[in-house]
């Protein structure tokens, strides 16, 4: 955590970690509160206006690397990641199915449309374009109340993702992908293969051939034939049996869909940033970043990338590490393609489940909602459900279910809860690097 700070006259000034005094400034009345997502304080009192240099790191991508550093001092002000949603368009499948079912239901219906297909300029599919928009709003944010000196350097390149697979393709080879010359993709499978299967090793068996995406289409594999795996039909079941066992025969491939976001939406970053700070916003590249890594002696992380990018030569580092997560704060979907297990009727007035809810009050009168940073058996998570008037779900920063000691379902009583914060589509935590 970093404290942004004001002078009397409004001047950005260079942030603190020094929370002792920031505390003792605002009991005394010497400062006051001025913001608390970032936080921030003016000074109620003259005080010198001197600044040093800052510069601010920036690593796109679905996990967003940041650094704050004093250039000058080679201190590290502050660290981290933000981890941005990645299953945008999985919903918007979903909902598209939802909407096409509902047609042919007695439920809520919506009329198709057929006149809102024009696509405006410079437009982007919406997982996309909200990954755009939550990067430089999140560099906004995070320059937000920096001395008006900063400097913001961003990673940016453009990704030749077939020079990644294949560093001596070119020219015709452009042209001519793993499929050219055969008939169809099972056919170029069977001869990468040798006519074997890739579970069992073994030939033909009469029974045809199955085709398995090895990353499935719904946790954003392609249909490259590099996730594609041939398999009998008897092997195709048993994996499909047993997934999380035999699944791990199977080579999983390179996955390339951040670097094609990033090719899709470089430009606009670019114009976007270069319209909002000027000539403050410095782009650099990832080949220079390694090398810049390499020589901070620096393990591989996000948030390192964008230490090394910021041109820094030594470090006074800071062990702290701040984590910040975009969460869905709640469902909107009224209706599901499989009704939930105890719904007796169809959900024709437009009810909203009890597992969707979004809030609870206890009878003591104390609200709980969805995300709220608690304290729970000595761990500190985030509630990521509800269920009945007074339990809850509660999932550290990865996702894990915390548990109170000794038991071993996940429902948590709220009534052992203790809030620490209220949250709205951001969770943050503070941990070792």
């Amino acid at each position: 955590m970093v404290v942004y700070v004001l002078s009397k006259s409004g001047k950005k000034l260079m942030p603190t970690r020094r929370f002792g005094k920031v505390r003792k400034l605002l009991k005394t009345g010497k400062a006051r509160v001025i913001s608390r997502r970032p936080f921030a304080i003016q000074l109620l009192y003259d005080t010198t206006e001197y600044v040093q240099d800052i510069t601010v790191g920036i690593d796109p991508g679905k996990t967003i690397g940041f650094a704050i550093i004093n250039k000058q001092a080679g201190k590290v002000i502050q660290k981290g990641e933000i981890r941005l949603r990645d299953d945008i368009s999985r919903l918007l499948r979903q909902r598209a199915e939802y909407r096409r079912s509902r047609r042919y239901r007695k439920t809520r219906y919506r009329k198709p449309r057929f006149l809102n297909r024009r696509r405006p300029e410079n437009w982007l599919p919406p997982s996309v374009r909200a990954r755009l928009e939550h990067t430089v709003e999140w560099i906004k944010r995070l320059t937000m109340f920096l001395p008006e000196n900063a400097q913001v350097v961003v990673e940016i390149a453009k990704f030749d993702i077939q020079k990644i697979q294949n560093p001596n393709i070119s020219g015709e080879e452009y042209q001519r992908g793993k499929l050219y010359g055969y008939e169809n993709v099972k056919q170029y499978l069977i001869a990468r293969e040798n006519g074997r299967c890739q579970l069992c090793g073994k030939g033909y068996d009469g029974n045809g051939w199955h085709i398995h995406h090895i990353i499935p289409r719904s946790e954003g594999g392609s249909d490259r034939p590099d996730n594609l795996a041939l398999l009998h039909k008897k092997c195709h079941e048993k994996l499909h049996k047993n997934f999380t066992r035999y699944s791990k025969k199977l080579k999983r491939p390179a996955v390339y869909k951040e670097l094609a976001y990033l090719n899709m939406y470089r430009k606009l970053l670019i114009n976007k940033l270069k319209e909002f700070f000027g000539d403050k916003v410095i782009f650099t590249y990832g080949a220079k970043t390694v090398i810049q890594r390499h020589n901070l002696g620096l393990p591989r992380a996000y948030y390192n990338n964008a230490l090394a990018m910021t041109g820094i030569k030594s470090i006074q580092d800071i062990s702290e590490l701040t984590v910040i997560r975009q969460v869905r704060k709640k469902k909107r979907s009224l209706h599901e393609a499989t009704p939930r297990k105890g719904r007796k009727t169809p959900n024709r007035e437009a009810k909203r489940n009890n597992k969707n809810t979004k809030e609870v009050i206890l009878k003591d009168g104390r609200k709980w909602s969805l995300w709220d940073k608690v304290k729970v058996g000595g761990q500190v998570g985030f509630i990521s459900g509800f269920t009945g008037n007074s339990y809850a779900y509660v999932q550290d920063m990865e996702g894990d279910y915390i548990r109170m000691p000794g038991k071993t379902y996940k429902q948590v009583s709220l009534k052992q809860a203790k809030l620490i914060k209220r949250n709205n589509n951001w969770i943050e935590i503070k941990k070792a690097a």
